[in-house]
């Protein structure tokens, strides 16, 4: 039966892998083993504290712009973005608030891409974790200055416009793929 439909077969291996390519990274469960904050120090680029000024999504990235105050690991500037998966499934610090203050766990340093992770150790900010994060760095500096234009959100990830163009391929190999076997 099957060596009579290679049509239906292959619809179904094309199927079958665009739904494993085009699953959104989310579906993978995050798990973070049990770390330390000198453990959390040590694989963090930059370790700062400060407050959010802005967060957007485009549905799969969320970016945090937080004003820093100061830093204790690595570099930062007055005004930093911080990118991070939108979803804590797929290892995303989850939503934090506006206005409130956090000591940062961050993956990079200023001037290059920086980002956070669940696993990081990104916490709302608490003087007994930045006296003991000071311990193990010493005392914290102050921010490099800040460029002049600190902006909104730019939305730059463009995980969204591929995950769509390459459902709107499939799609059309599908059709293509469903009309050869009809002929």
């Amino acid at each position: 039966m099957i060596l009579r439909r290679p049509g239906r077969v292959l619809l179904a291996l094309v199927v079958t892998f665009g739904i494993l390519v085009l699953t959104p990274s989310p579906s993978w469960a995050c798990s973070c083993a049990a770390t330390t904050t000198q453990q959390q120090v040590k694989a963090a680029g930059t370790v700062a504290a400060g407050k959010v000024n802005w967060t957007a999504t485009d549905g799969q990235t969320r970016t945090y712009q937080i004003g820093v105050d100061a830093v204790y690991k690595g570099a930062a500037a007055t005004t930093e973005k911080l990118r991070t998966s939108a979803s804590e499934a797929a290892c995303g610090v989850g939503d934090l608030a506006v206005g409130k203050r956090y000591l940062f766990f961050i993956e990079g340093k200023h001037p290059g891409e920086m980002r956070l992770g669940l696993c990081g150790g990104t916490t709302a900010y608490d003087d007994a974790l930045a006296r003991e994060v000071a311990s193990i760095t010493g005392p914290a500096s102050k921010p490099l200055a800040a460029p002049t234009a600190t902006g909104q959100p730019d939305n730059a990830d463009h995980t969204s416009l591929v995950v769509g163009l390459g459902a709107l391929v499939l799609l059309l190999c599908l059709g293509t793929g469903v009309a050869a076997t009809r002929r």
